[in-house]
């Protein structure tokens, strides 16, 4: 069952930070801005963190997705990794909102809703998605069957209702 969870989280993850890492790097210049309207940074700072951002994201989901395909012990590291990125955005969230800025959430690269209660609330079920990778990662993916194939269509779906997040709450609001 553990492998399940495993593909779950890891495939959930993945999608995110890869969409979210290759929204950046298209929309630098967008999501550099949002950096440095939350003020959470010396000015000169900004673009060398959004660069450490892109990156980390990129080096979290190429190094899940590299170790579900080889059963790697990289796994508990790259876990670890994206739980670190969503606990370090919910703190720069937290403070955005406690200061009561008025700061869009470039998560995804493109303009979007201001940060609220639900992006941490996305974050934190990040973070629970990671920590379970990494409490399931000495098990293994294991054998492909109808249902790890149906456990990857769902963090795949899954992932696509956090990515839409903004929109689908806008869309609702």
């Amino acid at each position: 069952m553990a492998d399940y969870s495993l593909l779950f989280s890891g495939t959930l993850l993945v999608v995110v930070f890869l969409t979210s890492s290759v929204g950046k790097i298209f929309h630098y210049s967008s999501f550099t801005d949002s950096v440095r309207e939350m003020r959470l940074l010396p000015i000169g700072a900004v673009p060398s963190a959004t660069i450490l951002i892109i990156t980390a994201e990129l080096i979290a989901a190429l190094s899940i997705l590299v170790g579900l395909m080889t059963n790697s012990a990289l796994l508990v590291y790259a876990f670890a990794l994206s739980a670190a990125l969503c606990v370090v955005f919910n703190l720069a969230i937290t403070t955005v909102i406690h200061r009561g800025s008025s700061v869009t959430c470039n998560c995804f690269g493109r303009q979007a809703s201001e940060f609220s209660a639900r992006h941490i609330v996305r974050n934190t079920l990040l973070v629970a998605a990671a920590i379970v990778g990494m409490l399931s990662a000495d098990v293994g993916v294991g054998s492909w069957t109808t249902e790890t194939g149906i456990t990857i269509v769902a963090g795949l779906i899954l992932s696509l209702l956090v990515i839409l997040m903004d929109d689908l709450a806008d869309l609702f609001a």
